[in-house]
C-alpha cells in the first residue's frame, strides 16, 4: 500500500471510473485496477462492487471514503509543508502584540496574513520586555510594540509603522472633568486606571520607558472592557488609545481632558520588528509587506 494508490482509489471514487482515473493519473487501466484490488485485499474490504464492466462503490467504500478523503487531504498538506521547509519557508509564524497596542495596529495585516495557505498563526499579548526576548530568543517571529528609545536594535530587524493618539479621559462626573487644563500635580490626587498585564505593572512602572505612573494611587487591569466600565463610574482617569474611547467620548459617557503637558493628546509611535531572515522567504516577506502597507496608523512611515 502507498500514496499513488490511494490517490488513484480515491480518483476512481470521484470520477466513477476506474478507466477515468487511469487517464488523470497517466497509467495504464489495468494497472490501475490492479492497485485497487490489492487495495481491497490488504484491507480485507470490498471496496468497489462490480458488475459486467459496470463499478460502483460499495456501502463498505461509502463508509471508508470520508476516512479516505481526511487522509489524502493530511498527505497534500504534509507533502506541501515539506516542500515549504525545503524552500526555507516558514509553516509557523508567531506574532506579539504589546498589550496596550490598539487593533488598528493589526486587525487588517492579520486578515491578510490569514489568507496565506499553509501558513499557521499564533498570536498573542505581552509587555513590550517580554516581547523583545521572544523575538530575540527565537520565541516570536514577529512583534509590534510602543517605540524606545534605541537607536538601533542589534537582534532583530525593525521599522516604524506609524502613530496613534492616546487621550486623558474619565467620566463626566469625576472631579478633574470640572478643570480647563489639567496638570500633573492635579492627576497625582485621584487613581489612575492602567491598561497592563497584572503582576508585571509594577516592574513596567518604575521602567522609564514611558511607563510612569501620573498617580500613586492606581489600579491595573488586563481587561480593557473592565477598565472603561470603571472609568465610566467615575473611579478615576486612563491614558488610553483614543480607538478604544471614541465611541464612548462621542456618547458623552466620557470625556477627553486637556492636560498642560500635552494639550493635543499624545502621539504613541509603534515600532515593527521581526527576527532576521525573516523576508528572505516568500511568506515571511509577504506577512511583513501586509503589517507594512495595511494597518490602518496614522502617519505611515514603512516602505
Amino acid at each position: 500500500m502507498n500514496s499513488l494508490h490511494l490517490k488513484a482509489l480515491l480518483l476512481a471514487i470521484e470520477t466513477g471510473s476506474i478507466s477515468s482515473a487511469a487517464r488523470k493519473l497517466g497509467k495504464k487501466q489495468p494497472q490501475v485496477s490492479q492497485w485497487v484490488s490489492d487495495l481491497e485485499i490488504d484491507l480485507g474490504v470490498t471496496i468497489f462492487e462490480r458488475t459486467g464492466n459496470k463499478t460502483r462503490l460499495s456501502k463498505e467504500g461509502e463508509r471508508l471514503l470520508p476516512f479516505l478523503t481526511h487522509t489524502m487531504s493530511q498527505f497534500d498538506q504534509f507533502i506541501q509543508h515539506a516542500e515549504m521547509i525545503a524552500h526555507n519557508e516558514p509553516t509557523v509564524l508567531t506574532i506579539g502584540v504589546e498589550s496596550y497596542i490598539p487593533e488598528q495596529a493589526f486587525t487588517q495585516p492579520l486578515a491578510l496574513t490569514l489568507d496565506l495557505p499553509h501558513l499557521c498563526i499564533k498570536v498573542y499579548r505581552e509587555e513590550k520586555h517580554q516581547l523583545e526576548a521572544d523575538l530575540t530568543q527565537g520565541n516570536a517571529d514577529i512583534i509590534i510594540i510602543n517605540e524606545s528609545d534605541t537607536l538601533h536594535h542589534l537582534h532583530f530587524e525593525y521599522c516604524r509603522l506609524g502613530l496613534y493618539k492616546e487621550v486623558l479621559a474619565c467620566s463626566p462626573t469625576h472631579p478633574l472633568a470640572n478643570l480647563t487644563s489639567v496638570t500633573t500635580n492635579d492627576l497625582s490626587q485621584y487613581r489612575e486606571l492602567i491598561w497592563g498585564e497584572v503582576g508585571r505593572q509594577q516592574s513596567a512602572l518604575q521602567d522609564d520607558d514611558n511607563n510612569h505612573g501620573f498617580s500613586p494611587q492606581y489600579s491595573v487591569f488586563s481587561d480593557i472592557q473592565s477598565l472603561v466600565a470603571m472609568l465610566k463610574h467615575g473611579k478615576g482617569f486612563a491614558f488610553l488609545p483614543a480607538e478604544c474611547v471614541n465611541a464612548d467620548i462621542e456618547q458623552r459617557q466620557l470625556i477627553a481632558l486637556h492636560c498642560d503637558f500635552e494639550p493635543n493628546g499624545i502621539d504613541r509611535r509603534i515600532e515593527l520588528c521581526w527576527r532576521n531572515g525573516l523576508t528572505h522567504s516568500q511568506h515571511g516577506a509577504k506577512v511583513i509587506d501586509a503589517f507594512k502597507n495595511h494597518h490602518q496608523l496614522a502617519d505611515k512611515q514603512c516602505g
